[in-house]
């Protein structure tokens, strides 16, 4: 050990003993790491610089401007070298600032080449190792290199953070002004003032058990249950239609609400919608008109809480759905109003399970690696993207305040989904 591992783990094991124990036993596997230095020295560990390599103090500076100046706590996830956690503590203001190890591995290489005795010794820091089940706290700042080395541990919370910082750049595509789906809004005022709202699904549909058709890859997984067994209604989300159809199972339900993609083009237009006489469509007022114009069955309109809809909600009143981004949240919202028990997730993966981006015979299905991960229900890493990340999340965040209902996931190799069980046999 250098002199810095051992005056720093003096610190760290009279203050915090178990956490130092932790990051002890990390240090037994490390990842692949180097010291690397433009203008100032820092970690490259497996491939990623974890701060700065040009300027440490106006990086942390720009990080720790997230917190208002005058904060009596803050919140910092990633230790990294210590910069962000020195900058914060210059602050009079502050009287607890608490840094979460994101990957006790990166922790004990950073812990080993750089001293970091100055601010573990305030007696404002607690410092702690994420965990699975941890929620966001605020205000926060963060090392972003640490968030692209979180471990398994830190996975859930790299995503709150990441989402909670995307929020307000994803807010900006759903705004009243937008021109686009103002237009959509105008073309389809017609169906939204004479078709009726969701609570009218309610005379046909309320069940036991509802099941949500998701358009992931392992939706094919489930069809032979879903066609010969099935517990209860089915509600598909719209890039899930064509498959079902293929696989001879024609959904109760279908759910659209994109405004920013012809979906009638991608979804509806090349499969046989005779099928469909007695299904009901579920839509959000902005999707493409032709879907409304060609749908044979029932239509339901419904809305989310974004700004797009507050005109129209008071013109034409429609019960509103939980929508953060996908499809796949109305969905499963719908599907908890009309459950009496229990709701079953099939093909709602939020990542790639056998590099595949959808269900095979969705109209996007494509072979895809994404750069990012999420655990699946085996305890695997499985790639995906930071959008699907981010739906994923909100889903968990809108399953954890529904007590009053049991929630399965029907496969193992899509995404963990907090608060959710594992199917094993029919409810």
């Amino acid at each position: 050990m250098t002199d810095f591992m051992a005056a720093n783990f003096a610190i760290l094991s009279r203050r915090w003993p178990k956490l130092a124990e932790c990051i002890e036993k990390a240090a037994d596997i490390l990842p692949p790491f180097s010291l690397h230095q433009k203008k100032v020295q820092t970690l490259l560990i497996d491939g990623i610089h974890l701060t700065s390599a040009y300027d440490r103090i106006k990086e942390a500076n720009l990080q720790a401007a997230l917190i208002p100046k005058e904060s009596p706590q803050a919140w910092v996830y990633g230790m990294a070298l210590g910069d962000v956690p020195r900058v914060l503590l210059s602050r009079k203001s502050l009287k607890e600032v608490t840094v979460v190890i994101m990957n006790c591995s990166v922790a004990a290489l950073s812990l080993y080449f750089f001293d970091h005795r100055d601010w573990l010794d305030d007696p404002r820091i607690n410092l702690v190792a994420a965990s699975p089940i941890d929620r966001l706290h605020t205000p926060f700042a963060t090392a972003p290199g640490c968030l692209q080395l979180a471990d398994e541990q830190a996975g859930r919370l790299r995503d709150l953070v990441c989402l909670d910082l995307a929020t307000p750049f994803i807010r900006k595509r759903h705004q009243a002004d937008n021109p686009h789906l103002q237009k959509r809004l105008a073309d389809n005022a017609g169906y939204v003032a004479q078709d009726p709202s969701i609570e009218a699904l309610l005379t046909s549909y309320r069940s036991n058990t509802v099941i949500v058709a998701g358009a992931g890859p392992t939706l094919s997984d489930q069809y032979g249950w879903m066609k010969d067994h099935k517990p209860g209604p089915i509600i598909a989300v719209d890039a899930a239609l064509k498959p079902l159809l293929q696989a001879g199972i024609v959904p109760d339900i279908v759910v659209a609400i994109d405004g920013h993609a012809d979906i009638y083009d991608l979804f509806f237009a090349t499969v046989d919608l005779t099928l469909l006489k007695h299904a009901a469509l579920v839509y959000f007022p902005v999707v493409q008109t032709e879907t409304l114009r060609h749908w044979p069955g029932r239509r339901y309109a419904a809305y989310s809480e974004a700004p797009i809809y507050s005109e129209v909600s008071s013109l034409h009143p429609k019960k509103s759905l939980f929508s953060s981004g996908s499809v796949i949240h109305p969905a499963v919202d719908l599907a908890t109003i009309l459950s009496t028990k229990s709701v079953i997730l099939t093909g709602a993966d939020f990542c790639y399970p056998g590099g595949h981006s959808h269900v095979s015979g969705c109209t996007q299905m494509q072979p895809v690696q994404g750069s990012h991960w999420v655990l699946n229900s085996n305890g695997e890493r499985v790639s995906t993207i930071p959008n699907l990340r981010a739906y994923l999340r909100d889903l968990e965040d809108f399953i954890a305040e529904k007590n009053d209902l049991k929630f399965f996931n029907a496969s193992p190799r899509g995404a963990k989904i907090l608060h959710t069980t594992v199917l094993t046999e029919l409810p």
